[in-house]
Formats: structure tokens, sequence, C-alpha cells
């Protein structure tokens, strides 16, 4: 299992009338946590990652909110990969507020995808080598 911790401050523009984060924001979170994590558990990049000819999009977003993130709040994101990427890579997330409440938690299946024929393959083989060591 490899766990990595990402920070946000919110931004007034990502908010609405309310001081409140807008739904469709968390999606955004969770790309900059994942990136984050991505890079910390492989030592890649998804640009590194693409020009090795391996893409790697969203099959499907998950999101509960719990409680509303607001304007200025540092935002702590949890990203948890509790598998071995297959084909497929699965990542969870915690969202908490500055007073560690948990206040979102949300999940993302992506695949890894052949960037010419653009079909599903698996992992390029210098990813797997950094990710076995937390599985």
């Amino acid at each position: 299992m490899f766990t990595y911790e990402t920070k946000v401050k919110v931004r007034y523009a990502e908010t609405d009338q309310m001081g409140v984060v807008y739904h469709g924001n968390y999606a955004q979170y969770y790309e900059i946590a994942r990136t984050e994590c991505f890079e910390a558990c492989s030592g890649m990049t998804y640009a590194s990652m693409e020009a090795d000819g391996v893409m790697l999009p969203i099959l499907e977003l998950q999101s509960k909110y719990l409680k509303p993130a607001l304007y200025n709040q540092v935002l702590t994101i949890k990203s948890i990969v509790k598998e071995l990427p297959t084909v497929r890579l699965h990542v969870e997330y915690e969202i908490y507020n500055e007073a560690n409440e948990l206040i979102n938690i949300g999940k993302t299946t992506l695949v890894f995808v052949d960037k010419h024929t653009r079909r599903p393959c698996q992992p390029p083989e210098n990813f797997m080598k950094n990710v076995r060591q937390y599985f």
C-alpha cells in the first residue's frame, strides 16, 4: 500500500457565492493529489510515461461530500493506492480541512492505454519496478 499527502489552498474562483467549494472542483483536487502521489511512488511524471507511449485516462470517478470545503482553507488530500496496479490503477482519496475533519472521500479508476493503439495495456516496466516495493 502507498499513501501520500498533498496540501491545496482553496482559491476564490473554486467557490460558489456562499464561499463553498463547487462540487466539480473535487475532481481537480483528486488530480493534483494523484499526480504528486504518482510521482512520489513511481519516480515518473505523466509526461515521461506518455513519452514512453503510455497514457493513463480516467475510467471512473466517485465522490462523497461529508462537509463543505471553504474559501481560503488549506486542505490535506490523502491519496491511497491499496493494490499493485495492473491494467487499472485504483486510487482512493480522503480530504481533510484545517481542523483535521474528514470532509470528502473519493475514488478514481484509471486505465493504462497504449498511446498509438488506444487500447488497454500493462503499465510500463520502469513504473512497475519502482512501485512494487510498496506492495
